[in-house]
């Protein structure tokens, strides 16, 4: 799973070359097929995004934290519509550290209305980094990137058969 997270953020970095970029007020989405993501940032140099390898998609928080590679974290989350306690697991792509969010269902719900989205994490010192991200265009954005996360599993090709599958008995004599 951790590999697997790791594959992922590694491609986001360059997967756009390729791809499409569209902005939705304070969102992007960058769509390229197999890899898609949607994304905003913050003014305090952080950004919040979901990003899709085929259908298999995460929502990521990159906050810049000092964080142990391979740790899950507790976080508080705010939104319109949600308050929860989430888990962030903290991956290094490139010496750049990201915090997958979890359970991706309660982060989906919580961008899906409302102005802003807010996430809080403890710290050793005893305070608070706390992240305010705007959703407006997060609905369009995420969804566009969920839609083509779904359908990449229809754009792979499809393996030819090695052989034609043998005729079915009883059709021998046909004319035309």
């Amino acid at each position: 799973m951790k590999l697997w997270i790791a594959v992922m953020l590694m491609l986001s970095s360059c997967f756009a070359i390729a791809g499409e970029k569209v902005t939705y007020q304070n969102w992007t989405a960058e769509l390229s097929g197999q890899t898609n993501e949607a994304y905003t940032a913050a003014e305090d140099n952080t950004s919040l995004g979901v990003f899709c390898a085929n259908e298999k998609c995460l929502f990521y928080l990159r906050q810049g934290l000092n964080c142990t590679s391979g740790a899950s974290y507790p976080i508080l989350m705010n939104s319109a519509n949600a308050t929860t306690s989430l888990s962030m697991e903290c991956t290094v792509i490139n010496g750049s550290r990201f915090q997958v969010l979890k359970p991706f269902n309660e982060v989906l719900r919580a961008t899906q209305s409302g102005d802003s989205v807010g996430f809080a994490v403890g710290l050793q010192s005893g305070t608070f980094a706390a992240s305010r991200f705007s959703l407006l265009g997060a609905k369009s954005a995420i969804d566009r990137v969920l839609i083509e996360a779904a359908n990449s599993k229809k754009k792979e090709q499809r393996p030819l058969p090695k052989s034609l599958p043998p005729p079915k008995q009883g059709a021998k004599d046909i004319s035309i």
